[in-house]
């Protein structure tokens, strides 16, 4: 049995639907992301489970325990927001013991609870600073802290990083991470960013217009796209128009190359797609001229014309390895399961 369940869940703001038939089960200890663009609903389901919006339909059930019409202080529901939302006038160690206590924590088991927590942030030291002497990152993390000390049975986390910069985005969702699996609290983690819901996710929903368009691991999101917009919205996707010639064999033609694919299709035309990393430089092929080329560290991008479009394909970075050059005309190839199959 699920430890948090999202039975149909529904949600209208006057005549517009904005949640249609959620449906979702969690685990315990599991990490689930809600990732789409804005406007896709994520953060109205996140509120709903958080007690903040209530479904017009459909039931929110924790540890077996039905909670669509309880209130948010009686979930025990830890939240985070995109904004830290600490009190300025209170201390670090103050506001990490706030919700302790509201909640009648005898001072001496509150002041040892925000103690432990400091710690398993990263800043047992900074217990008397205020808010405002702390850098985004570790005002977020005492949001984290705060979030957490209640011991709450589910951790929510509505956008966290989108404030920070780059490298610090990069360094305080692992550590989010690592502090998750280290209490095994069931999570929720909001965000538009594919990279943050692939790098630090058990599983991922991509949310679309207010469904649900796909759910599985960071894997199955990534290469076997169930939809459409899953393919498109996730990474990077490389579309040709194909004509099928032999549906029983998976053989297209795409701009006058035959290529074989490692599944049967249906009779007609198709569109296939293949990643960055997938397409390759080939004898034969799709014909294409580069057009440019990008240096990424690790990985050198080309761009290349095919038709009318313009397409990238990714390699590692091969020092010493010579690069084509924009006007070189090439062929371009992907193996049989690098191509995706889409509008069938």
């Amino acid at each position: 049995m699920s430890f948090l369940t999202l039975d149909h869940l529904q949600k209208s703001f006057g005549t517009t639907r904005v949640v249609h038939g959620f449906d979702l089960s969690v685990e315990k200890g599991e990490f689930v992301s809600f990732l789409g663009p804005s406007g896709c609903g994520k953060t109205t389901v996140l509120r709903m489970v958080a007690g903040f919006e209530t479904p017009s339909a459909g039931r929110v059930v924790i540890d077996g325990q039905d909670v669509t019409r309880a209130r948010p202080n009686q979930r025990r529901i830890g939240m985070v927001f995109q904004s830290y939302a600490l009190f300025p006038n209170l201390t670090v160690a103050e506001n990490v013991g706030f919700g302790l206590k509201v909640g009648g924590v005898p001072r001496a088991e509150r002041a040892g609870r925000v103690t432990e927590m400091l710690e398993l942030i990263g800043l047992p030291d900074l217990g008397g600073r205020y808010p405002w002497q702390l850098s985004g990152g570790q005002q977020q993390r005492v949001a984290l802290a705060r979030a957490l000390a209640p011991r709450p049975r589910v951790l929510l986390l509505d956008e966290p990083l989108s404030a920070l910069d780059a490298k610090i985005r990069v360094s305080l969702r692992n550590q989010i991470r690592e502090i998750q699996q280290q209490l095994g609290i069931t999570t929720i983690f909001v965000t538009h960013d594919q990279e943050e819901a692939l790098s630090i996710s058990d599983r991922i929903v991509v949310m679309h217009k207010g469904v649900a368009d796909q759910i599985g691991t960071p894997a199955q999101i990534y290469n076997q796209p169930a939809t459409d917009f899953v393919a498109g919205f996730v990474g990077t996707l490389n579309r040709f128009a194909a004509e099928v010639l032999d549906p029983a064999r998976g053989i297209v033609r795409v701009e006058g190359a035959e290529i074989a694919l490692d599944r049967p299709l249906s009779l007609g035309g198709v569109t296939l797609a293949a990643r960055p990393e997938s397409l390759r430089i080939a004898e034969h092929g799709i014909p294409a001229e580069i057009t440019g080329v990008e240096f990424l560290g690790s990985v050198q991008r080309l761009r290349a014309r095919v038709g009318g479009q313009e397409v990238v394909l990714d390699r590692f970075n091969e020092p010493g390895a010579a690069l084509p050059q924009p006007g070189v005309r090439v062929h371009l190839t992907a193996p049989p399961s690098g191509w995706l199959v889409l509008g069938e």
